[in-house]
């Protein structure tokens, strides 16, 4: 068997709710315990959205679900909301080298009279190892981190 065809039957295809996407399973997520409420999806991959409101977000979506799909904001560490501590002890915990960190932020768009209205869970960002490819979605335990922080 060539590369490419190896390569293809890595492809598979999905009919999500943003729309057909084709996923190279080679370049899947493993999340060992999935995300907040959805602990039995484990894989997933990443994808940049193609709809214009989302630009500068990206979609984690369930490889084994079709219909599941989380929008993520990549953290921004010069807005310094998370604090540093807190950062290194969830890189110590998973052993995430710090230059292999990305971490998302999952996102939530309200339709409100006023327009749509986008929100930020501050309190449980993933964190991503990406040269293992392996994500968790971390909880912190302080008030100071909003559910619901907005962006603007």
């Amino acid at each position: 068997m060539s590369t490419a065809e190896q390569a293809s039957d890595n492809i598979i295809t999905l009919n999500t709710r943003f729309g057909v996407m084709e996923i190279d399973r080679s370049n899947a997520i493993k999340m060992p315990m999935g995300m907040v409420g959805f602990s039995e999806h484990k894989e997933f991959a990443l994808t940049v959205p193609a709809h214009p409101a989302l630009e500068g977000y990206m979609l984690l979506q369930c490889i084994t679900e079709e219909t599941l799909t989380f929008i993520l904001k990549p953290y921004l560490y010069e807005t310094e909301v998370l604090r540093p501590e807190d950062l290194a002890q969830v890189i110590q915990k998973h052993e995430i080298k710090p230059e292999n960190l990305a971490v998302m932020l999952v996102t939530t768009i309200r339709q409100t009279p006023a327009g749509p209205r986008k929100s930020v869970n501050m309190r449980a960002p993933v964190f991503i190892d990406t040269e293992r490819q392996i994500a968790w979605q971390n909880i912190f335990n302080s008030d100071d981190y909003n559910v619901r922080h907005p962006v603007h």
